[in-house]
C-alpha cells in the first residue's frame, strides 16, 4: 500500500539542516539518505511504514508505503504529524526570529545567517533510545550501538530494505545480555531497558509529556532510572519538541557558549544554565544555533 501528499514549505526553509539531523548515520538501518531524498523507517501505532521525503524549494513531497493489512485512514494522521516532527515545522521559528529581533544575544547569534528549524524524532521514544544510549560517549560510538539495536528489535517494513526504529514493546523483549554482546555497557542497557518498560507499562508517559510544562516533563523523565539532566532535556528538545530548553552538561553546547562569549574556560553546568536564560523562551532554537556555529568557526 502506498500514498502520497505534500506539504508547502516557506520560502526561506533550510532543509539542508534537518536532513543532515536525519541523515548523520550513513549506514543507519532505519534511514537512508541522498541529495535531497530521505528515506525514514517508523513505528507508528504498531504498523511499520516506509517514508519518503524529498525537498523541493517549496515543497516538501512525501511517499509513504509499507503495513498493507493497516487501516490507512487511520494511520495518515500519524504519518502526518511524524513528517512534520521530522520536518521542523512546529512554528518555533516564529517565536525564534521575534526573539532575535529583540534580544541582543539572539540577534548576534543568528548574524545574518539563515534560521534554522528544529527536526525532531519521528516519535518521542526513539529520542529516549538515542539520548540513553549517547550518555558519556563519543558520537561515533553511539551511532554504531544505535545501529546495534534497531538492527536487533527493528520492524521488518513490507517491500522495503530498511527496518523501523524500534518502539517500547520491541525493545523491552530484549536481554540485557543481547545488548552487552554488541558493546552496550551493563549499565547502558539496564537503563534503555528499564526506560522501555516504563514506558509500555504507563510509569513514563512519554507521549503525553509534550503537554506538561517543560519543568514537569523534566521531573518525570528524571524519575526514570538512569537518567540525569542532560538526557532529559535531550527528549524534551528533539523528543517532544519542547520549544524552551537546553540540554545542560552538553560539552558541545558549553564549547559553544565559550566561543560565543569568549570566555576564558568552558562554562560549567550552573553557569550554562545561566547563559542560555537570555534565549528564553527560544532556547531549543538557541541550542540548535549554537550547535551550528561549532561547525562555522571549525
Amino acid at each position: 500500500m502506498e500514498h502520497a501528499f505534500g506539504i508547502a514549505l516557506p520560502a526561506d526553509y533550510h532543509a539542508a539542516s534537518v536532513l543532515a539531523y536525519h541523515g548523520r548515520d550513513p549506514a543507519g538501518p532505519a534511514e537512508r539518505l541522498q541529495a535531497q531524498h530521505l528515506r525514514k523507517g517508523v513505528l507508528l501505532h504498531g504498523a511499520a511504514v516506509e517514508l519518503q521525503l524529498r525537498f523541493s524549494p517549496d515543497r516538501l513531497h512525501v511517499r509513504v508505503s509499507g503495513a498493507a493489512s493497516h487501516d490507512w485512514p487511520a494511520l495518515l494522521p500519524q504519518v502526518q504529524q511524524a513528517v512534520r516532527r521530522m520536518a521542523g515545522l512546529d512554528g518555533q521559528r516564529d517565536a525564534w526570529m521575534t526573539l532575535a529581533r529583540q534580544q541582543p544575544d539572539a540577534a548576534r547569534l543568528l548574524a545574518g545567517k539563515p534560521a534554522l528549524w528544529l527536526p525532531l524524532t519521528a516519535e518521542p521514544f526513539e529520542a529516549l533510545c538515542w539520548a540513553i544510549i549517547g550518555q558519556q560517549i563519543n558520537l561515533s560510538f553511539a551511532t554504531a550501538l544505535r545501529r546495534s539495536l534497531i538492527q536487533l528489535s527493528g520492524v521488518p517494513i513490507a517491500g522495503s530494505d530498511l527496518l523501523a526504529h524500534p518502539g517500547p514493546a520491541q525493545v523491552a523483549a530484549l536481554s540485557a545480555e543481547q545488548l552487552t554482546a554488541q558493546r552496550f555497557s551493563r549499565s547502558k542497557a539496564n537503563y534503555l531497558l528499564g526506560a522501555a518498560h516504563a514506558v509500555l507499562d504507563g510509569s513514563l508517559p512519554l507521549d503525553a509529556l509534550s503537554g506538561l510544562a517543560a519543568a514537569e516533563a523534566e521531573r518525570c523523565l528524571l524519575a526514570l532510572h538512569g537518567v540525569g539532566p542532560w538526557t532529559a532535556r535531550y527528549v524534551m528538545l528533539r523528543g517532544l519538541g519542547l520549544a524552551d530548553c537546553a540540554p545542560i552538561g552538553d560539552s558541545g553546547l558549553a564549547t559553544a557558549l565559550q566561543r560565543f562569549h569568549a570566555l576564558p574556560a568552558r562554562p560549567d553546568a550552573r553557569q550554562t544554565e545561566q547563559l542560555m536564560q537570555v534565549f528564553s523562551p527560544c532556547r531549543s532554537l538557541a541550542t540548535l544555533h549554537l550547535w551550528a556555529s561549532l561547525t562555522e568557526h571549525a
